[in-house]
């Protein structure tokens, strides 16, 4: 009796154990359901948001491409970012190009240059007629520089040569990539046409990644727009450019006037002494304009020799002529007769013009309280 009480106990306590191990795996089951489910969920509850939402997409996608950057990511490709193709997956690229570090960025450029499958995608838009396409994936050239796009984007400065904004950014990126002999040609066929204003242009020109002197001379060399070449004059000023100042100089007589403007300019900056007498000529012109840019380059150039000049400029009848006049004439050392040599003039407005400028020189030079 006694031994088939001890089996019917070890038969309950192994039946018991049984219950206990099925329910333990029951429970074990159901709590990775549960969290399959709960992922699913979310996965699901994210897809929805980023249909209904266009910053939840981006904000996505740039998510993914920050991952990819990462040494330690399980992204390793942009093939592996679901709709990075899509034009809002360009767009979460530009916007990630824009926030990223320098190293980041160049980081990023050589994933693109040695992804085919990317690269790829970003020939075909460049062909394709849609120019709302076309301008995100140049824009996207410019920002990271990515060569061996060139031929399309300079074929769609001639497909879409009405659209100042692409031709904007299609010369931008052609600027930021160095692209010179593609710059050339462009700006040597009299067939295209430039619609982008003078400033836009000088903005492009600042972007140049390749030898900016090199651009001007060859440049300066054909017969390029007008803009081209007031913006070439004006770069080489700006840049400091003294060996390229006798290629600039013959357009002191050029038949412009903003480009005779650029050119005194900045031949006044780098202060070359060969163009004085033309320049000295230049404040007896015609228009205004070249009379008040002659003026300021005249004492840039030979400040030691042009005291009469600038006496005669401060009668002019132009209230901007006597302006730079005077602000001239109030730097010149040397000439203590300065006020008796212009009431001598007896020209009331020039007398005026001076007295301003000195009363002017004078506070500017006080020192204020604190």
């Amino acid at each position: 009796m006694h031994e088939w009480v001890q089996i019917f106990i070890d038969v309950l306590i192994v039946g018991m154990a049984a219950v206990l191990i099925v329910f333990t795996l029951l429970l074990f089951i159901l709590h990775i359901i549960s969290t399959s489910n709960r992922i699913r969920v979310e996965r699901i509850k994210r897809w929805i948001m980023r249909i209904l939402s266009v910053n939840q997409d981006l904000e996505y996608r740039r998510e993914q491409i920050y991952h990819l950057i990462k040494q330690d990511s399980e992204i390793k490709t942009l093939r592996d970012i679901r709709g990075i193709r899509s034009g809002r997956g360009t767009i979460a690229l530009s916007m990630v190009v824009a926030d990223v570090t320098p190293e980041q960025r160049e980081q990023l450029r050589g994933i693109i240059l040695h992804d085919e499958w990317y690269a790829a995608h970003v020939h075909k838009k460049l062909r394709s007629g849609n120019s709302a396409q076309v301008g995100v994936f140049t824009k996207l050239i410019a920002d990271l520089k990515l060569t061996g796009f060139e031929d399309e984007v300079f074929e769609n400065l001639y497909r879409f040569m009405s659209l100042a904004d692409l031709q904007e950014i299609s010369m931008l990126a052609l600027f930021m990539c160095g692209c010179e002999d593609r710059l050339l040609t462009l700006f040597a066929d009299k067939s295209f046409r430039i619609i982008l204003s003078f400033r836009q242009l000088q903005e492009v020109f600042d972007n140049y990644s390749g030898d900016r002197a090199r651009l001007y001379h060859e440049l300066l060399g054909l017969d390029c727009d007008v803009y081209v070449t007031r913006v070439c004059i004006r770069g080489v000023g700006a840049e400091g450019l003294y060996d390229m100042c006798p290629k600039i100089e013959p357009y002191l007589s050029s038949g412009n006037v903003n480009v005779m403007i650029e050119t005194i300019r900045s031949l006044g900056k780098l202060r070359y002494r060969p163009a004085a007498d033309v320049i000295r000529e230049r404040t007896k012109h015609e228009v205004w304009s070249v009379r008040s840019t002659a003026v300021t380059a005249l004492f840039e150039i030979c400040p030691d020799d042009c005291y009469e000049e600038l006496l005669s400029c401060l009668c002019d009848r132009e209230w901007w002529v006597r302006f730079h006049a005077a602000e001239a004439l109030s730097e010149i050392r040397g000439h203590e007769s300065l006020i008796a040599d212009v009431k001598a003039l007896g020209d009331r407005f020039a007398y005026e013009m001076m007295n301003y400028m000195l009363e002017r020189k004078r506070l500017l030079s006080t020192e204020v309280p604190a």
